[in-house]
C-alpha cells in the first residue's frame, strides 16, 4: 500500500520550505509544549466563574415572566407539555405539531438551564451568559411563534 498525500498537505509543506528561514518545527513537540502549560488552582477557579453584569430590561422582564410561571406552577421545566397553550396547540396541523414537538425538547432543555442558572447560589442573578441563554431560547421559540402563539411565555 502506498502513502496517500493530499495536495493541500504538499502545498503547505512547500510553502513552509519556501518562506521560512528555520526548518518547520516538529508538530508533535509544539502540541506537547502547549499541553505542559498549566494554570494554578486560583487561575482555574477564576476561569470557571461566570462574570456578573446587568442585563437589559427585556431580558429581565422575560426572566421574571418565566420564574413567575414556574413559581405559580403554570409551567414545570421538567414537563415540556406544560409550556403549551393547548387551545392553540390542539388546532395545529400535523406538520406544525411535529415542528412544535421537536422544538419543545430543545426549549425544555434551555428553560431548565436558565432556571437552574438563576436559582443557583454559585452564579450571579444577572450575567451575559444568562442573557445569551435567553436569546437562544427566544430564537427557538420565535421559529414556531412567527405563525402560531403556542407557548405560555
Amino acid at each position: 500500500m502506498g502513502l496517500i498525500v493530499h495536495e493541500s498537505e504538499v502545498s503547505v509543506f512547500l510553502f513552509s520550505l519556501l518562506y521560512y528561514d528555520e526548518p518547520m518545527a516538529d508538530y508533535i513537540a509544539t502540541i506537547t509544549q502547549g499541553q505542559k502549560a498549566t494554570l494554578s488552582n486560583a487561575e482555574q477557579q477564576k476561569m470557571g466563574k461566570v462574570e456578573a453584569a446587568p442585563m437589559d430590561d427585556k431580558h429581565n422582564q422575560f426572566l421574571h415572566t418565566i420564574l413567575s410561571l414556574i413559581d405559580t406552577g403554570a409551567i414545570d421545566v421538567y414537563k415540556p407539555d406544560t409550556f403549551l397553550k393547548h387551545e392553540v396547540y390542539d388546532t395545529l396541523d400535523e406538520t406544525w405539531r411535529d415542528k412544535t414537538d421537536l422544538a419543545l425538547l430543545n426549549i425544555a432543555n434551555h428553560l431548565q438551564n436558565i432556571y437552574l442558572f438563576r436559582i443557583s447560589k454559585q452564579t450571579p442573578d444577572e450575567a451575559p451568559m444568562l442573557a445569551s441563554m435567553i436569546d437562544e431560547l427566544w430564537q427557538m421559540k420565535q421559529r414556531i411563534e412567527e405563525t402560531h402563539d403556542v407557548f405560555k411565555f
